[in-house]
């Protein structure tokens, strides 16, 4: 079994508070996980925050992927 890389992240961005598992997607990708929200993203870096549910807030969503970039 394959040993996934996993990173945890804590920022904060227009007055919100993000607190972020960042996991190797075996698929491609890094899995993005907010679990205080329980929303769930797939990142591709340089491209796009891909939702992995119907219920997620975009303005987080922009927020994470820009922090995400910027790193």
């Amino acid at each position: 079994m394959k040993t996934l890389n996993a990173e945890h992240i804590h920022f904060e961005d227009d007055g919100t508070n993000y607190d972020l598992v960042l996991v190797d997607d075996p698929y491609g990708g890094i899995i993005v996980a907010w679990t205080a929200t329980g929303y769930l993203w797939r990142y591709y870096a340089g491209d796009y925050l891909k939702p992995l549910s119907n219920d997620y807030n975009p303005h987080d969503a922009k927020n994470i992927f820009d922090y995400l970039e910027r790193r």
